[in-house]
């Protein structure tokens, strides 16, 4: 049996969940290969999965595995969407690569790059991962927008928060991402803000997808 077989089957039942579904013939029919067939026994033999009454159960090593899976998968949907602009028609078998390859950490990273999404392209839900916890403590005490920020003031990006593709490319290319420096030089009649030596004028809608925390 290879990792790959185990994953696979991992994510159709997931997927089934999601829609309410975890009947073993349900399981079985979007499986459609003999040999998958027999990966499912043995991941009941491994103790990922349970098969109770016809129903097809997750224990909780193999829905933490799962979740993991569909986390790394989505994200790099969002990933190659978002910022790589790949097409729609090698979307699915570029993000299948991926799930496979990306550490935890790597995970994580792309997932605070993106501004943590709550959906995948489709607008399935993504599996939270510790980055995102950790993001939410830290919003609800010291992270705002960077327009909030006074003239003079000194702030690290947190992560952008936007849906517009140009937009982001725009920041990227100005250097704004995660864990940059900000210093806030002008508010009126327009925003301009430092990164390094740079100042670079933005506005008031590019600069509200700006999260930032206070240092």
């Amino acid at each position: 049996m290879t990792t790959q077989n185990e994953d696979e089957i991992l994510e159709i039942i997931w997927m089934e969940k999601e829609k309410g579904k975890s009947d073993l013939c349900v399981i079985q029919a979007d499986i459609q290969n003999e040999k998958l067939q027999d990966v499912l026994k043995e991941m009941e033999k491994e103790g990922l999965v349970r098969i109770e009454k016809e129903k097809v159960i997750f224990t909780a090593e193999g829905e933490k595995k799962a979740s993991d899976l569909i986390r790394r998968h989505r994200l790099a949907e969002r990933l190659l969407i978002d910022v790589l602009e790949t097409g729609k028609e090698k979307l699915e078998d570029s993000a299948c690569q991926f799930e496979h390859i990306l550490s935890e950490e790597v995970t994580d990273a792309i997932c605070t790059l993106l501004g943590h999404p709550k959906e995948c392209p489709h607008g399935l839900p993504i599996p939270q991962g510790k980055c995102c916890q950790k993001a939410k403590e830290v919003l609800e005490s010291v992270v705002t927008t960077l327009d909030k920020v006074e003239v003079g003031e000194t702030v690290t990006v947190a992560y952008i928060l936007t849906h517009n593709h140009p937009r982001l490319h725009k920041l990227m290319s100005f250097g704004i991402a995660p864990g940059v420096k900000i210093k806030m030089h002008q508010k009126h009649p327009s925003y301009i803000i430092q990164v390094e030596e740079t100042q670079i004028a933005l506005e008031k809608e590019v600069i509200s997808d700006i999260y930032v925390r206070r240092t």
